[in-house]
């Protein structure tokens, strides 16, 4: 099979599921963070339209437009999946689960804030679907067209949003955008020190699978027949990961020193990273495996944060997991850009 038919049957895939991820994630976002009833629904023979409208069509209109530009762009999203795999961002797959991660806890995290804003627009990706707009072949009426629809549209994702941040029940004592701040921020809280222990555990388990890659990379440079076991070391890797989250996670702390286990296990991987950073300068292969020398360095920082406590635990915390949330987003809008060029 060649590279561009492994790329339509992946690419093509990871768009379909996007598809199916959209909608899902704005109906599981009405239920988590929306709540009240809308004031003039308020009855108990008009609740149940108050619920369609909250928990049905206000997810639907948040997902207009983030489900037209995955339609109008699907052969340029799918191919900046490939893009970002094997040329933007060449490293290994344990490293790169690591920050796919940290992706999706800010997606679930920080998308809550600023994608209802993003439903405003709907109208005009309607429009532009509807009335075939393109750059090179504007014509008055249908811009019009598309300037119209869009403002008469308006007011519905105006509405949507409005009830999302400050509550459908805007008359009664409903707390509104405080409260959704307020409970946001309470999951991040009680949950902060599960997601950054398993992000740990993932981390430190990719150093170790990234020590195994410079072993077989040195041996390259000696025997250029020595191939890199890449599936195996993966294998390897995804197993210490799953071992040591069994043990985070489920075996009771009476019952095993968990956290002394794994502070050695994170103070070793720690040792190990900084060692192959300087092995790997030293023998010029920041370059030959992964390109992204900068993914090896905050993966080490983010290990390095983990030593940080008191009061400012938190906050460096929080800091590291949205760093790599920052850098697999930037990387991955080059790689949109680039597939952009061939469109």
């Amino acid at each position: 099979m060649s590279d561009y038919e492994t790329y339509i049957h992946y690419g093509r895939l990871l768009v379909i599921l996007q598809f199916i991820f959209i909608p899902v994630y704005f109906y599981l976002l009405s239920f988590v963070f929306v709540d009240g009833v809308i004031w003039f629904l308020d009855t108990d023979d008009l609740r149940i339209l108050s619920d369609i409208i909250i928990y049905i069509i206000g997810p639907l209109i948040m997902s207009v437009p983030f489900f037209f530009w995955t339609y109008g762009r699907r052969y340029q999203i799918g191919d900046a999946y490939e893009t970002f795999g094997h040329e933007v961002w060449r490293l290994p797959t344990t490293v790169k689960a690591f920050y796919g991660f940290n992706f999706i806890v800010g997606i679930i995290f920080l998308f809550p804030i600023i994608t209802p804003i993003v439903s405003l627009f709907g109208g005009y990706f309607i429009a532009i679907y509807l009335f075939k707009w393109r750059e090179e072949g504007k014509l008055v009426s249908t811009q019009r067209k598309t300037i119209l629809f869009t403002l008469l549209y308006l007011p519905l994702p105006l509405l949507v949003i409005m009830g999302f941040y400050f509550g459908y029940d805007w008359f009664g004592e409903q707390t509104g955008i405080l409260g959704f701040f307020i409970k946001l921020m309470n999951i991040w809280n009680s949950q902060l020190d599960v997601i950054y222990t398993s992000a740990l555990i993932l981390a430190d388990s990719a150093t170790i699978g990234g020590i195994l890659y410079l072993v077989y990379e040195g041996a390259q440079q000696v025997d250029h027949t020595v191939k890199v076991p890449g599936p195996l070391i993966t294998l390897i890797t995804a197993a210490l990961f799953l071992f040591l989250e069994f043990i985070y996670l489920v075996i009771p702390k009476d019952v095993f020193p968990t956290e002394a286990l794994l502070e050695l296990f994170h103070i070793g991987a720690v040792i190990l990273g900084v060692l192959m950073l300087i092995v790997r300068y030293w023998k010029g292969l920041t370059t030959s495996r992964d390109t992204s020398i900068i993914g090896w360095l905050s993966l080490v920082f983010f290990q390095a944060v983990n030593f940080i406590s008191g009061d400012l635990e938190v906050i460096s915390r929080s800091t590291a997991i949205f760093m790599a949330f920052g850098i697999f987003f930037f990387l991955f809008w080059i790689a949109y850009r680039h597939s952009g060029r061939r469109y």
